[in-house]
């Protein structure tokens, strides 16, 4: 009887490193999960300068931010250009009229925006569609400017 329990000890413990194992092989060689090293709060450019991430929102809550006008930058990190990435990052809310929230088209959770055609009448989340980089002002829930020239981006951020 002892020898049984001894067994059956030894199966289970068998039975889960190989799921262990299974499980750290498909993240590291599908997803590449594993051996990342991903930092939470910021990501480092080619010039060195750190992307800001403070007052990051999903595309989703575009309309309900709590002040009256704000703007929202949709752009991609993997596709971004650096001068506008690096414009990002030196970006002060607290010197600005205007609070500007950042929504990054790479995270899956916003794929829903991106699109051939932009849309600068959405009055939802769900009608926003985005082309390509694209500075959004609202006002009382309201798209009152929608940029998706690079040059025009820089200069309002600035």
């Amino acid at each position: 009887m002892k020898q049984e329990v001894k067994n059956s000890i030894i199966i289970v413990i068998v039975v889960l490193l190989i799921i262990v194992a299974v499980y750290f092989g498909i993240a590291l060689f599908l997803t590449g999960e594993v051996g990342t090293s991903k930092k939470s709060n910021e990501s480092y450019s080619s010039t060195g300068l750190s992307l800001n991430y403070e007052n990051v929102i999903i595309a989703g809550k575009t309309f309900s931010q709590s002040e009256e006008s704000y703007m929202v930058i949709f752009f991609s990190e993997k596709k971004s250009k650096e001068s506008l990435k690096n414009t990002l990052s030196l970006y002060d809310n607290s010197n600005k009229e205007l609070k500007l929230y950042k929504v990054n088209t790479d995270e899956a959770i916003n794929n829903f925006v991106k699109s051939d055609e932009g849309n600068p009448n959405a009055t939802t989340s769900g009608e926003l569609r985005i082309k390509q980089d694209t500075l959004i002002t609202i006002n009382n829930g309201t798209i009152i400017s929608y940029i998706e020239d690079e040059t025009q981006i820089l200069d309002n951020l600035k």
